[in-house]
């Protein structure tokens, strides 16, 4: 993600640390559009977005005194960004709703999560799950969820509607939430295709 650094952003902060909302608003706007398309391409969703951008700028004022106008502020925003997404997913795991729309729209860069969760073992037990899933399903859910191809992608390559496509991937979600206990859950939506052998 690529934050274009404002000319007049060292004077916003500057007048931010003094507490000047016009400054915020202008920060605001200036990277709402890089960090909302950012928040989309983790997530998944409008919802979900839109309120981590919100808990983003929340933050931002609430730590205003303390940010340096000389650092760069795009690559707070990023770090930010990470830990928010991170958060969120670890709240998955003590939140079944959050985790099921989580599972059933998210595709997220694991990098930033425990270490632990990414074990050789974990990942067989998810391979395991998914090879029991109907070979049609397996296939579309894959597709989707871990090669992040669009319904449009699959449908050409599979040769089946949308609709079907759809079908598939919220049966397979429904099957790998009663297979998989909370962090296998989580760690199916942060894996990549590289990770799962299908």
């Amino acid at each position: 993600m690529e934050l274009i650094r404002s000319e007049n952003e060292k004077v916003w902060l500057a007048q931010l640390k003094n507490g000047d909302h016009r400054a915020f608003e202008a920060l605001y706007h200036h990277y709402k559009k890089p960090l909302t398309g950012k928040f989309l391409r983790l997530l998944k969703s409008d919802e979900l977005a839109q309120d981590a951008l919100q808990d983003l700028f929340t933050k931002i004022w609430e730590m205003r005194e303390q940010i340096n106008p000389e650092q760069a502020f795009g690559a707070l925003l990023y770090k930010m960004a990470q830990n928010l997404v991170t958060d969120l997913y670890r709240r998955a795991g003590r939140d079944e709703q959050l985790r099921e729309h989580l599972l059933l729209g998210a595709q997220i860069d694991y990098s930033h999560i425990e270490e632990t969760l990414v074990s050789k073992e974990n990942i067989a037990i998810v391979q395991q799950a998914l090879q029991q899933l109907p070979p049609r399903q397996r296939e579309v859910f894959v597709k989707h969820k871990l090669e992040g191809k669009s319904y449009k992608e699959i449908s050409e390559e599979l040769g089946i509607s949308p609709s079907a496509i759809n079908n598939h991937v919220y049966r397979a979600t429904q099957t790998l939430i009663k297979l998989l206990n909370p962090g296998l859950l989580i760690l199916l939506a942060l894996l990549s295709a590289s990770l799962i052998a299908t």
